[in-house]
């Protein structure tokens, strides 16, 4: 009897294993975004200007790639890490003067501009299945960590200036994720997370999309995601919202 008791057990341990044998996804994808976006930065007693990035700098969009890994951790939940890294370029000659970060970019200068973006992002989702088969929904708990790196370089007007300046904010979010499956190959996702956080800012990080899986260990999928965020420290802020379309493509094993 005992002796059909290790049998037994090995076997569902056997089983459980083979089941999490396919249990990671990597991902990648690749988000062809427009930019909304507002800095201002001050430096001592000098007040800051609050300025545009497309009306006054020329940035306007961009394409952030990003890289995911998921887990799964049983009972129908996942942890999931995210990285999306982004750089912006611009150019345009100045209307008027403006103050960054103490710094003086004088009217009719010439200003080369770039902001790099890093989102990472570690989180746990769970999904209790509303229909079997069909649909699953559930809570998502995410801890984010959002880095702005603004830098402008004016020429001409007289003067050849530079400087730059980094904002960075680390927050933890909740969310809800959902999943709905009508193919064996076609599947349709959503999820939505985000957090106000009074005076030092905000993000809401939300998306929508349909994955296609012709092989069992393989994907591809398409989308639109939309990141609205605020980092505010003291005076100094930075005002994004990135929005547009995503592909991507996914191993699980």
């Amino acid at each position: 009897m005992a002796g059909r008791l290790v049998i037994a057990a090995a076997l569902v341990l056997a089983g459980f294993g083979a089941a999490h044998a396919q249990v990671v996804d990597i991902e990648g994808r690749y988000w062809l975004a427009d930019l909304d976006a507002a800095t201002r930065v001050e430096s001592d007693s000098i007040p800051g200007t609050r300025i545009d990035l497309d009306r006054d700098l020329g940035m306007d969009d961009g394409d952030l790639p990003e890289i995911r890994l998921g887990i799964g951790t049983g009972l129908n939940s996942r942890l999931r890490l995210a990285y999306t890294h982004g750089e912006v370029e611009g150019a345009r000659t100045l209307e008027g003067g403006i103050e960054f970060a103490g710094t003086t970019f004088a009217a009719t200068s010439r200003v080369e501009s770039e902001l790099e973006l890093h989102y990472g992002r570690i989180g746990w989702a769970w999904q209790f299945i509303a229909v079997p088969g069909i649909f699953k929904i559930g809570p998502l708990f995410e801890l984010k960590g959002l880095v702005v790196d603004a830098s402008l370089r004016g020429r001409g007007a007289g003067s050849d200036v530079r400087e730059s300046q980094v904002l960075a904010m680390a927050f933890p979010t909740v969310g809800a994720m959902a999943n709905v499956t009508p193919l064996a190959w076609l599947e349709v996702f959503a999820e939505i997370s985000g957090i106000p956080f009074g005076d030092l800012g905000h993000v809401v990080d939300a998306e929508a999309g349909v994955r296609i899986i012709p092989f069992p260990l393989l994907s591809v999928s398409a989308g639109y995601r939309v990141l609205d965020a605020r980092i505010e420290i003291d005076d100094d802020f930075a005002d994004l919202t990135l929005s547009g379309p995503f592909l991507g493509a996914s191993l699980r094993f």
